[in-house]
Protein backbone atom coordinates (compact mmCIF):
# COMPACT_ATOMS: atom_id res chain seq x y z
CA UNK A 1 0.00 0.00 0.00
CA UNK A 2 2.95 2.45 0.94
CA UNK A 3 4.21 1.71 -2.17
CA UNK A 4 1.46 2.60 -4.78
CA UNK A 5 0.84 5.70 -2.36
CA UNK A 6 4.70 7.06 -2.98
CA UNK A 7 4.25 6.12 -6.81
CA UNK A 8 0.93 7.86 -7.01
CA UNK A 9 2.15 10.81 -5.58
CA UNK A 10 5.74 10.53 -8.18
CA UNK A 11 3.27 9.83 -11.01
CA UNK A 12 1.29 13.76 -10.04
CA UNK A 13 4.33 15.17 -9.62
CA UNK A 14 5.81 14.59 -13.43
CA UNK A 15 2.58 15.68 -14.66
CA UNK A 16 3.06 18.99 -12.72
CA UNK A 17 6.73 18.73 -14.82
CA UNK A 18 5.45 18.16 -17.82
CA UNK A 19 2.88 20.74 -17.19
CA UNK A 20 -0.15 19.46 -17.91
CA UNK A 21 -3.33 21.71 -17.28
CA UNK A 22 -3.85 23.19 -13.62
CA UNK A 23 -7.84 22.12 -14.35
CA UNK A 24 -6.73 18.61 -14.89
CA UNK A 25 -3.89 18.56 -12.07
CA UNK A 26 -6.55 19.76 -9.51
CA UNK A 27 -9.19 16.89 -11.13
CA UNK A 28 -6.35 13.92 -10.14
CA UNK A 29 -5.49 15.42 -6.57
CA UNK A 30 -9.07 15.24 -6.18
CA UNK A 31 -9.62 11.94 -6.82
CA UNK A 32 -6.76 10.78 -5.24
CA UNK A 33 -8.22 12.60 -2.27
CA UNK A 34 -11.72 11.04 -2.27
CA UNK A 35 -10.19 7.44 -2.56
CA UNK A 36 -7.82 7.87 0.43
CA UNK A 37 -4.79 7.50 -2.13
CA UNK A 38 -3.16 10.90 -0.51
CA UNK A 39 -4.29 13.52 2.39
CA UNK A 40 -5.40 16.93 1.82
CA UNK A 41 -2.30 18.06 3.51
CA UNK A 42 -0.01 16.05 0.83
CA UNK A 43 -2.07 17.67 -2.19
CA UNK A 44 -1.37 20.92 -0.84
CA UNK A 45 2.11 20.55 -0.55
CA UNK A 46 2.22 19.05 -3.72
CA UNK A 47 0.54 21.99 -5.34
CA UNK A 48 2.83 24.49 -3.59
CA UNK A 49 5.88 22.50 -4.58
CA UNK A 50 4.63 23.39 -8.34
CA UNK A 51 3.38 26.85 -8.21
CA UNK A 52 7.23 27.45 -6.43
CA UNK A 53 8.53 25.34 -9.38
CA UNK A 54 6.82 27.23 -11.96
CA UNK A 55 7.83 31.09 -10.56
CA UNK A 56 11.51 30.10 -10.31
CA UNK A 57 11.47 28.63 -13.90
CA UNK A 58 9.98 31.95 -15.06
CA UNK A 59 11.91 34.35 -13.14
CA UNK A 60 15.33 32.54 -15.10
CA UNK A 61 13.97 33.95 -18.10
CA UNK A 62 15.18 36.93 -20.34
CA UNK A 63 13.34 37.26 -22.94
CA UNK A 64 9.48 35.43 -23.25
CA UNK A 65 8.60 33.82 -26.67
CA UNK A 66 5.43 34.69 -28.59
CA UNK A 67 3.85 33.05 -31.19
CA UNK A 68 1.88 34.23 -34.60
CA UNK A 69 2.81 32.94 -37.63
CA UNK A 70 6.40 32.72 -37.09
CA UNK A 71 7.80 32.13 -34.17
CA UNK A 72 9.69 35.67 -32.76
CA UNK A 73 10.40 37.03 -29.08
CA UNK A 74 9.68 40.05 -27.50
CA UNK A 75 11.91 42.07 -25.08
CA UNK A 76 12.93 44.99 -24.17
CA UNK A 77 14.50 47.48 -21.03
CA UNK A 78 13.93 50.61 -19.64
CA UNK A 79 16.92 52.69 -17.74
CA UNK A 80 16.22 55.46 -15.62
CA UNK A 81 18.68 57.65 -14.67
CA UNK A 82 20.37 60.00 -11.77
CA UNK A 83 23.09 62.35 -12.00
CA UNK A 84 24.87 64.33 -9.67
CA UNK A 85 28.18 66.81 -10.48
CA UNK A 86 29.41 67.53 -6.79
CA UNK A 87 32.53 69.79 -8.61
CA UNK A 88 31.17 71.67 -11.72
CA UNK A 89 28.12 73.99 -11.35
CA UNK A 90 25.63 71.88 -13.28
CA UNK A 91 22.48 71.19 -12.06
CA UNK A 92 21.29 67.59 -10.98
CA UNK A 93 18.10 65.43 -12.64
CA UNK A 94 16.62 62.49 -13.43
CA UNK A 95 16.06 61.13 -17.43
CA UNK A 96 14.72 58.59 -18.78
CA UNK A 97 18.32 57.23 -20.61
CA UNK A 98 16.63 54.53 -22.86
CA UNK A 99 13.31 52.81 -23.18
CA UNK A 100 13.64 50.13 -25.91
CA UNK A 101 11.51 47.25 -27.27
CA UNK A 102 12.92 44.61 -28.92
CA UNK A 103 11.75 42.06 -31.75
CA UNK A 104 13.27 39.09 -33.57
CA UNK A 105 12.93 36.24 -34.73
CA UNK A 106 13.98 32.51 -36.85
CA UNK A 107 12.10 32.59 -39.60
CA UNK A 108 13.83 29.51 -40.15
CA UNK A 109 17.38 27.86 -38.86
CA UNK A 110 18.78 29.84 -42.11
CA UNK A 111 16.88 33.15 -42.14
CA UNK A 112 16.80 35.52 -39.08
CA UNK A 113 15.37 39.39 -38.60
CA UNK A 114 15.79 41.66 -35.71
CA UNK A 115 14.08 45.03 -35.21
CA UNK A 116 14.96 47.62 -32.45
CA UNK A 117 13.59 50.65 -31.53
CA UNK A 118 13.98 53.21 -28.46
CA UNK A 119 11.18 55.73 -27.79
CA UNK A 120 13.44 57.89 -25.73
CA UNK A 121 14.25 60.94 -27.95
CA UNK A 122 17.62 60.39 -30.06
CA UNK A 123 20.12 63.15 -32.05
CA UNK A 124 19.64 63.20 -35.58
CA UNK A 125 21.89 62.38 -38.23
CA UNK A 126 24.12 65.48 -39.35
CA UNK A 127 22.37 66.90 -42.55
CA UNK A 128 24.11 68.54 -45.17
CA UNK A 129 24.83 72.11 -45.42
CA UNK A 130 25.16 72.64 -41.35
CA UNK A 131 27.93 73.94 -40.13
CA UNK A 132 28.31 72.22 -36.67
CA UNK A 133 28.42 68.93 -35.81
CA UNK A 134 25.94 68.05 -34.59
CA UNK A 135 21.70 69.62 -34.19
CA UNK A 136 19.79 70.05 -31.44
CA UNK A 137 16.83 67.67 -33.51
CA UNK A 138 15.20 65.45 -31.68
CA UNK A 139 14.00 61.79 -33.70
CA UNK A 140 11.89 60.00 -31.41
CA UNK A 141 11.16 57.17 -31.52
CA UNK A 142 14.36 56.32 -32.91
CA UNK A 143 14.98 52.88 -34.93
CA UNK A 144 18.19 51.34 -34.09
CA UNK A 145 18.52 48.25 -35.27
CA UNK A 146 16.37 46.51 -38.60
CA UNK A 147 18.27 43.65 -40.58
CA UNK A 148 18.17 40.33 -41.97
CA UNK A 149 20.47 37.46 -41.74
CA UNK A 150 20.81 34.59 -43.88
CA UNK A 151 23.19 31.78 -42.45
CA UNK A 152 24.90 29.22 -45.52
CA UNK A 153 27.25 27.60 -42.29
CA UNK A 154 29.00 28.69 -39.56
CA UNK A 155 31.86 29.97 -41.51
CA UNK A 156 29.34 32.49 -43.71
CA UNK A 157 26.39 34.65 -42.29
CA UNK A 158 25.16 37.79 -44.14
CA UNK A 159 23.53 40.62 -42.66
CA UNK A 160 21.84 43.41 -44.55
CA UNK A 161 20.23 46.79 -43.28
CA UNK A 162 21.18 49.09 -39.93
CA UNK A 163 22.80 47.17 -37.27
CA UNK A 164 25.92 47.63 -34.97
CA UNK A 165 29.08 48.57 -37.01
CA UNK A 166 31.76 45.52 -36.47
CA UNK A 167 34.18 47.56 -35.24
CA UNK A 168 35.74 47.80 -31.36
CA UNK A 169 34.56 45.44 -28.27
CA UNK A 170 32.85 47.89 -26.44
CA UNK A 171 30.71 49.12 -29.21
CA UNK A 172 29.34 45.57 -29.96
CA UNK A 173 28.30 45.46 -25.99
CA UNK A 174 24.41 45.76 -25.43
CA UNK A 175 23.58 48.70 -23.58
CA UNK A 176 21.81 46.92 -21.35
CA UNK A 177 24.55 44.57 -20.39
CA UNK A 178 26.90 47.16 -19.67
CA UNK A 179 29.55 47.11 -16.61
CA UNK A 180 29.53 50.88 -16.32
CA UNK A 181 26.78 53.48 -16.71
CA UNK A 182 28.91 55.14 -19.73
CA UNK A 183 31.03 53.89 -22.28
CA UNK A 184 34.70 54.89 -22.67
CA UNK A 185 35.40 58.26 -23.65
CA UNK A 186 37.37 57.15 -26.88
CA UNK A 187 34.43 54.34 -28.21
CA UNK A 188 31.97 57.62 -27.69
CA UNK A 189 34.44 59.83 -29.91
CA UNK A 190 35.37 57.57 -32.51
CA UNK A 191 32.72 55.25 -33.01
CA UNK A 192 29.36 57.67 -33.37
CA UNK A 193 28.47 57.08 -29.93
CA UNK A 194 28.08 60.46 -28.59
CA UNK A 195 26.39 63.44 -29.83
CA UNK A 196 28.34 65.71 -26.62
CA UNK A 197 31.03 68.23 -28.42
CA UNK A 198 32.24 68.47 -25.22
CA UNK A 199 35.83 68.37 -24.78
CA UNK A 200 36.24 66.71 -28.23
CA UNK A 201 34.07 63.80 -27.08
CA UNK A 202 32.09 63.52 -30.26
CA UNK A 203 32.40 61.57 -33.79
CA UNK A 204 32.82 63.51 -36.92
CA UNK A 205 29.07 62.21 -37.75
CA UNK A 206 27.48 63.01 -34.80
CA UNK A 207 25.57 60.59 -32.62
CA UNK A 208 24.76 57.34 -34.70
CA UNK A 209 24.54 54.91 -31.71
CA UNK A 210 27.44 53.00 -33.25
CA UNK A 211 25.71 51.63 -36.11
CA UNK A 212 25.26 52.64 -39.47
CA UNK A 213 22.90 50.97 -42.86
CA UNK A 214 25.12 48.24 -45.26
CA UNK A 215 25.70 44.77 -45.78
CA UNK A 216 27.79 42.24 -43.87
CA UNK A 217 29.46 38.98 -43.76
CA UNK A 218 30.71 37.06 -40.65
CA UNK A 219 31.26 34.02 -39.70
CA UNK A 220 33.85 31.39 -37.21
CA UNK A 221 37.02 28.85 -38.29
CA UNK A 222 38.09 26.19 -36.80
CA UNK A 223 35.31 25.08 -34.04
CA UNK A 224 37.32 24.13 -30.87
CA UNK A 225 33.79 23.42 -29.01
CA UNK A 226 30.02 24.42 -28.42
CA UNK A 227 31.08 27.25 -27.32
CA UNK A 228 34.19 28.50 -28.73
CA UNK A 229 35.55 28.81 -32.34
CA UNK A 230 39.32 29.55 -32.67
CA UNK A 231 38.87 32.72 -34.86
CA UNK A 232 35.45 34.93 -35.69
CA UNK A 233 35.18 37.45 -38.39
CA UNK A 234 33.31 40.51 -39.50
CA UNK A 235 33.21 42.84 -42.77
CA UNK A 236 31.47 44.84 -44.12
CA UNK A 237 30.33 47.70 -46.90
CA UNK A 238 28.38 50.78 -45.02
CA UNK A 239 26.59 53.69 -46.07
CA UNK A 240 28.72 55.94 -43.54
CA UNK A 241 26.28 58.37 -43.15
CA UNK A 242 24.80 57.12 -40.24
CA UNK A 243 20.99 55.61 -39.15
CA UNK A 244 18.30 56.22 -40.69
CA UNK A 245 19.60 58.38 -43.40
CA UNK A 246 20.42 57.30 -47.09
CA UNK A 247 24.12 57.96 -47.88
CA UNK A 248 25.48 61.17 -48.77
CA UNK A 249 28.26 60.54 -51.58
CA UNK A 250 29.61 57.61 -54.02
CA UNK A 251 31.54 56.26 -51.64
CA UNK A 252 30.97 53.22 -49.58
CA UNK A 253 32.58 52.74 -46.07
CA UNK A 254 34.68 49.60 -44.84
CA UNK A 255 34.68 48.33 -41.33
CA UNK A 256 36.11 45.50 -40.20
CA UNK A 257 36.52 42.70 -36.82
CA UNK A 258 39.27 39.87 -36.10
CA UNK A 259 38.41 37.59 -33.38
CA UNK A 260 41.19 34.73 -32.12
CA UNK A 261 40.20 32.58 -29.50
CA UNK A 262 43.59 30.81 -28.36
CA UNK A 263 41.56 29.87 -24.78
CA UNK A 264 38.20 29.97 -23.34
CA UNK A 265 38.49 32.64 -21.03
CA UNK A 266 40.78 35.03 -23.64
CA UNK A 267 40.34 36.90 -26.69
CA UNK A 268 42.56 39.19 -28.54
CA UNK A 269 41.64 41.14 -31.49
CA UNK A 270 41.31 44.05 -33.69
CA UNK A 271 39.29 46.51 -35.52
CA UNK A 272 39.58 48.81 -38.86
CA UNK A 273 37.31 51.51 -40.55
CA UNK A 274 37.86 53.68 -43.43
CA UNK A 275 35.97 55.76 -45.59
CA UNK A 276 35.21 58.99 -47.21
CA UNK A 277 32.42 61.40 -45.72
CA UNK A 278 30.92 64.30 -45.91
CA UNK A 279 31.10 65.94 -42.92
CA UNK A 280 29.18 68.48 -41.09
CA UNK A 281 31.79 71.55 -42.06
CA UNK A 282 32.31 70.49 -45.35
CA UNK A 283 28.85 69.26 -46.79
CA UNK A 284 30.37 69.53 -50.21
CA UNK A 285 33.49 67.72 -50.33
CA UNK A 286 34.65 64.08 -49.65
CA UNK A 287 37.36 63.69 -46.55
CA UNK A 288 39.14 60.78 -45.08
CA UNK A 289 37.31 59.29 -41.68
CA UNK A 290 39.67 56.12 -40.86
CA UNK A 291 39.86 54.36 -37.34
CA UNK A 292 41.85 51.34 -36.33
CA UNK A 293 41.69 49.63 -32.68
CA UNK A 294 43.20 46.45 -30.46
CA UNK A 295 41.14 45.00 -27.89
CA UNK A 296 41.99 42.52 -25.53
CA UNK A 297 38.75 40.86 -23.45
CA UNK A 298 39.47 38.10 -19.97
CA UNK A 299 36.94 35.92 -18.52
CA UNK A 300 37.64 33.84 -15.78
CA UNK A 301 34.86 32.46 -12.98
CA UNK A 302 33.80 35.87 -11.49
CA UNK A 303 36.56 38.27 -13.34
CA UNK A 304 36.25 39.93 -15.97
CA UNK A 305 38.93 41.95 -17.61
CA UNK A 306 38.60 44.42 -21.04
CA UNK A 307 40.94 46.63 -22.97
CA UNK A 308 40.80 48.61 -25.84
CA UNK A 309 43.27 51.45 -27.38
CA UNK A 310 41.69 53.13 -30.70
CA UNK A 311 42.91 55.36 -32.94
CA UNK A 312 41.13 57.51 -35.68
CA UNK A 313 42.32 60.67 -38.36
CA UNK A 314 39.46 62.71 -39.85
CA UNK A 315 40.31 64.95 -42.38
CA UNK A 316 42.27 64.11 -45.92
CA UNK A 317 46.42 63.59 -45.58
CA UNK A 318 48.64 66.75 -46.37
CA UNK A 319 49.53 66.64 -49.77
CA UNK A 320 50.64 70.28 -49.83
CA UNK A 321 50.82 73.35 -47.96
CA UNK A 322 47.44 74.36 -48.87
CA UNK A 323 45.60 71.52 -47.63
CA UNK A 324 44.24 70.87 -43.92
CA UNK A 325 46.57 69.37 -41.51
CA UNK A 326 44.02 65.81 -41.02
CA UNK A 327 42.92 66.13 -37.16
CA UNK A 328 43.88 62.80 -34.73
CA UNK A 329 42.05 61.02 -31.84
CA UNK A 330 43.42 58.27 -29.69
CA UNK A 331 42.42 56.91 -26.80
CA UNK A 332 42.26 53.83 -24.25
CA UNK A 333 40.77 52.20 -21.27
CA UNK A 334 41.34 49.11 -19.10
CA UNK A 335 38.26 48.13 -17.01
CA UNK A 336 38.06 45.28 -14.40
CA UNK A 337 34.90 43.71 -12.79
CA UNK A 338 34.54 41.47 -10.09
CA UNK A 339 31.33 39.23 -8.77
CA UNK A 340 31.85 39.69 -5.08
CA UNK A 341 28.92 38.08 -4.75
CA UNK A 342 28.32 35.64 -7.47
CA UNK A 343 25.28 36.71 -9.86
CA UNK A 344 23.76 39.54 -6.99
CA UNK A 345 26.90 42.02 -6.30
CA UNK A 346 29.69 43.11 -8.86
CA UNK A 347 32.91 46.10 -8.13
CA UNK A 348 33.47 47.57 -11.29
CA UNK A 349 37.05 49.82 -12.16
CA UNK A 350 37.56 51.24 -15.26
CA UNK A 351 40.82 53.41 -16.35
CA UNK A 352 40.05 55.71 -19.33
CA UNK A 353 41.68 58.30 -21.13
CA UNK A 354 41.16 59.83 -24.07
CA UNK A 355 43.36 62.56 -26.40
CA UNK A 356 40.44 64.60 -28.27
CA UNK A 357 43.72 66.55 -30.43
CA UNK A 358 46.78 64.44 -30.76
CA UNK A 359 48.06 66.81 -33.13
CA UNK A 360 47.09 70.45 -31.69
CA UNK A 361 48.55 72.16 -34.70
CA UNK A 362 45.39 70.86 -37.32
CA UNK A 363 43.22 73.02 -34.62
CA UNK A 364 45.30 75.67 -34.73
CA UNK A 365 46.44 74.92 -31.21
CA UNK A 366 49.94 75.99 -30.13
CA UNK A 367 50.35 73.75 -27.06
CA UNK A 368 50.81 70.24 -26.48
CA UNK A 369 48.08 67.91 -26.65
CA UNK A 370 45.81 67.22 -23.57
CA UNK A 371 44.28 64.39 -22.28
CA UNK A 372 41.28 63.71 -20.43
CA UNK A 373 41.23 60.85 -18.26
CA UNK A 374 38.54 59.41 -16.20
CA UNK A 375 38.87 56.72 -12.93
CA UNK A 376 35.35 54.87 -12.73
CA UNK A 377 34.29 53.36 -9.50
CA UNK A 378 31.17 51.56 -9.73
CA UNK A 379 29.23 48.97 -8.56
CA UNK A 380 25.98 46.80 -9.88
CA UNK A 381 23.59 44.86 -7.98
CA UNK A 382 21.42 42.23 -9.67
CA UNK A 383 18.25 41.86 -7.54
CA UNK A 384 17.21 39.19 -10.31
CA UNK A 385 17.84 38.66 -13.99
CA UNK A 386 15.75 41.16 -15.14
CA UNK A 387 15.99 44.51 -12.65
CA UNK A 388 19.43 46.11 -11.93
CA UNK A 389 20.99 48.83 -9.85
CA UNK A 390 24.06 50.46 -11.23
CA UNK A 391 26.24 53.20 -9.50
CA UNK A 392 29.25 54.86 -10.89
CA UNK A 393 31.46 57.73 -9.57
CA UNK A 394 34.10 59.21 -12.45
CA UNK A 395 36.91 61.22 -10.84
CA UNK A 396 37.28 63.30 -14.13
CA UNK A 397 40.19 65.23 -14.88
CA UNK A 398 39.91 67.48 -18.44
CA UNK A 399 41.76 70.33 -20.08
CA UNK A 400 38.99 71.28 -22.30
CA UNK A 401 39.93 74.72 -24.24
CA UNK A 402 42.29 76.02 -22.05
CA UNK A 403 45.54 75.36 -19.97
CA UNK A 404 44.02 75.07 -16.64
CA UNK A 405 42.33 71.51 -15.56
CA UNK A 406 38.75 71.03 -15.03
CA UNK A 407 37.36 68.74 -13.00
CA UNK A 408 33.67 67.22 -13.66
CA UNK A 409 33.18 64.80 -11.37
CA UNK A 410 29.70 62.87 -11.81
CA UNK A 411 28.14 60.51 -10.00
CA UNK A 412 25.25 57.97 -11.55
CA UNK A 413 22.71 55.81 -10.02
CA UNK A 414 20.90 53.74 -12.82
CA UNK A 415 17.95 51.36 -12.46
CA UNK A 416 17.40 48.79 -15.55
CA UNK A 417 14.19 46.64 -15.58
CA UNK A 418 14.21 44.59 -18.30
CA UNK A 419 11.25 42.32 -19.62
Amino acid sequence: MRFIKILSISLIALLFTVRATAQTTDDVLNILIQKGTITQQEADSIRAASAIAKQDEKAKQKIFPLNASRAFQVGGYTQVRYQSYPKANKADGVDIRRARLDIQGDITSRWNYRLLVDFVGGTSSVPAGTTTTTTNSVISPTLLDAYISYKFANYLKVTAGQFTLPFSAENNVQDRNLETVDRSQVVNALVARKGDGSNGIIDSIGNQNGRDIGVQISGSFFKINENRSLIDYYAGLFNGAGINVADNNESKDFSGRLLIHPFDFLTIGGSYYDGYDRFAKTPTKDQLRTRWGTELSFNYKALSIRSEFLRGQDGNDQHNITQPIPAIHQGWYAQAAYFIIPKRFQFVFKYDTYSPVVNPQSAGLNKVSDANTYLIFGANIFFNNWAKLQLDYSWRTEQGDIPAVQYNDVATAQLQLAF
